[in-house]
């Protein structure tokens, strides 16, 4: 079945999606809500202001006023607690589709205008007299193109009636697992009945993202044994680099680069995952493993995810190694000697117009998607390179009995000596005029630059209305507030040199406040930002807020944390009191309520929707399930 083949579906609303990547009914279906609104069941005196509510009570015949620009309908509904107004804009047809004395379901944002309560442009359904309202759950979509969430909505539902997808799962999986079918599957995500039905739907897909890592591992598995050449280096002269360095390793770092080292000296390709909180040094044990694979006549690539963090890597291992060595940065944009012993870039590197030598290390930086064109790509160099990947997301243990069961792991489970814990603060709004009092002594007097950082990029992110702080006004209230200070702002929709250049000023110290979406959590390093401030600090996952909060007091400096949020919630204050990265995770795991999606969220090498690395009971029913035949 083809898009257009989908009643409402025409040739201008397949361009929009086929230009988002959206060519099949299957692919639509799989655009999934990223939350829902609830609709919850209240009366007049019983709502609060701001709820999205669905009473039940009777109308009376709504009446045109006629201003200069605008036509207002207006209407009193009327339950057994009290009244309110009902209102709309330049909609006369309201004006002849209402019965008075009929009841109705009243849907919509219980507000107050002046003295008076009131809905905006509600939604009506002519009901029973003793008609009982329940919680409803509206999925709100990310827009795509021009087609935003009542569009998406109407599109989805359309393709639910004609499409029925086929399940990769057996019955005997379902059965065992006691999972839904695809199709149910699929109707209850899009259009839940309640939350007990949601929470049966993410259960399934969550099962089937881990049950596809779990394939991809076992596929791996099975050519990891692959047979190279050994290396072999004078161990004089990396002992002598060692020592040279301006601080002593850690324990943990000398661990680790002696079980890398272990690795490279047999005739097996290591396949080896390095694993480390942010701030952990791992790039150091990186680039002793390159200095032991060029004193053994090898070279070694660096792939990172986007050039901003492939500068950044070059610029480390650069003065990591620059005088032992020759390093290179290959980019869409900087044309670097392939040669060089040592060779840092982006996808770039994958180019078929590069020809490099004997390539004996790959090593993968974090949040780098290492997919099927990656794998392809070092399957074709001989011989086969020894592979290093490094992730800060913390690896629990049954992640690494599972997923990462093909993959030795190395965890660096210390932080150099120098490091002071950062320091976390809840602020109030009361006290925000205080907080930015603070940062601009702190910019000032002390040149510390600040991320200001963001959830959300528009201020209604849909036509549902999202209302959330977006990056323009919060970097227009942020000038007022901290006149002379250099604010500039960075967004996911910009291009990959867009995001560069500003990037590249705020490191060099040109711009003193950053306000960003959540972007910044992957793998930048400002060694002069010590300040992070999160706005709307409870729209975040925890586990996202400790990336985020990783990014500051990366040298010897104190780093601070400052959570801006309207409602200190338990979640917050266990984050404040807490550093362990893995422990914060699971206590979202454990306190997510039913029906709640944990939204888009990157664990390392890992983009889930639906399900959590550290959901151990589900790691393991699909690592058995994958050896169901």
């Amino acid at each position: 079945m083809e898009l257009l083949d989908i009643p409402g579906i025409g040739e201008k609303t397949v361009g929009t999606l086929v230009r988002h990547g959206i060519t099949t009914p299957h692919e639509l279906l799989t655009h999934y809500p990223r939350t829902y609104r609830a609709y919850l069941p209240r009366t007049t005196r019983s709502a609060r202001v701001g709820e999205w509510v669905s009473l039940v009570g009777t109308l009376t015949l709504p009446v045109s006023h006629h201003g200069p620009h605008v036509t207002t309908q207006l209407s009193t509904f009327r339950d057994s607690s009290g009244t309110l107004t009902l209102r709309w804009f330049n909609s006369p047809f309201i004006t002849r589709s209402v019965s008075p004395g009929s009841t109705y379901l009243v849907r919509g944002q219980f507000t107050i205008f002046g003295p008076a309560l009131q809905i905006v442009n509600p939604g009506l359904t002519k009901v029973e007299p003793y008609y009982q309202a329940q919680e409803e759950l509206l999925p709100i979509y990310t827009p795509i193109g021009s087609l935003k969430s009542g569009h998406l909505r109407a599109h989805v539902r359309a393709t639910l009636k004609v499409y029925k997808p086929l399940d990769h799962l057996s019955l005997e999986i379902q059965n065992k697992y006691n999972l839904l079918d695809l199709p149910t599957t699929l109707r209850h995500i899009h259009f839940p009945p309640s939350r007990t039905v949601l929470e049966g739907a993410i259960r399934r897909l969550a099962f089937d993202e881990l049950y596809h890592l779990q394939l991809e591992s076992l596929e791996k598995s099975e050519h990891n044994q692959i047979k190279t050449e050994a290396l072999h280096w004078n161990t004089g002269k990396l002992t002598s680099w060692l020592t040279s360095l301006p601080y002593i390793p850690t324990g943990a770092q000398t661990r680790v680069l002696n079980e890398i080292l272990s690795d490279l000296i047999k005739p097996i390709a290591m396949h080896r995952l390095l694993a480390g909180e942010v701030g952990s040094g791992k790039t150091l044990v990186a680039a002793a493993a390159a200095l032991a694979s060029h004193l053994s006549l090898h070279q070694t690539l660096v792939m990172a995810p986007t050039q901003i963090l492939a500068e950044q890597l070059f610029t480390s291992f650069h003065d990591l190694l620059g005088s032992s060595l020759k390093v290179s940065l290959i980019t869409a944009n900087t044309q670097g000697d392939p040669s060089a012993d040592l060779v840092v870039g982006t996808q770039a590197l994958l180019s078929p117009k590069h020809h490099f030598g004997k390539v004996g290390l790959v090593i993968v930086d974090e949040q780098h998607k290492f997919g099927v064109k990656q794998r392809e790509y070092l399957s074709s160099l001989a011989p086969a390179p020894h592979v290093l990947m490094m992730t800060a997301t913390p690896i629990p243990r049954t992640l690494a009995m599972t997923i990462f069961s093909s993959m030795a792991i190395s965890r660096l489970d210390e932080l150099p000596k120098n490091r002071l814990p950062i320091k976390t603060y809840l602020v109030e709004e009361e006290k925000r005029e205080r907080a930015y009092t603070w940062i601009k002594n702190e910019a000032v007097s002390n040149h510390n630059q600040a991320f200001v950082v963001v959830p959300l990029i528009e201020e209604a992110e849909d036509d549902e209305g999202n209302s959330q702080k977006s990056l323009k006004l919060l970097e227009s209230d942020l000038k007022k507030r901290l006149p002379g200070l250099t604010i500039d702002i960075m967004h996911g929709k910009m291009k990959e040199i867009e995001k560069t250049e500003h990037l590249r000023a705020f490191r060099d110290g040109i711009t003193q406040i950053l306000v960003a979406t959540s972007m910044v959590e992957v793998g930048i390093d400002i060694p002069r930002a010590n300040i992070m401030v999160i706005e709307d600090a409870e729209r975040f996952g925890l586990a996202q807020l400790h990336q985020l909060r990783g990014r500051v007091g990366r040298g010897d400096k104190q780093g601070y944390c400052l959570l801006f949020s309207s409602s200190n919630t338990p979640r917050l204050a266990y984050f404040k009191s807490e550093s362990n990265g893995e422990k914060l995770a699971l206590y979202d795991l454990e306190n997510r309520g039913p029906g709640e999606l944990f939204g888009q969220s990157q664990h390392g090498f890992f983009s889930l929707h639906f399900a959590s690395i550290y959901d151990s009971e589900l790691l393991r029913q699909t690592h058995e399930a994958v050896r169901i035949h």
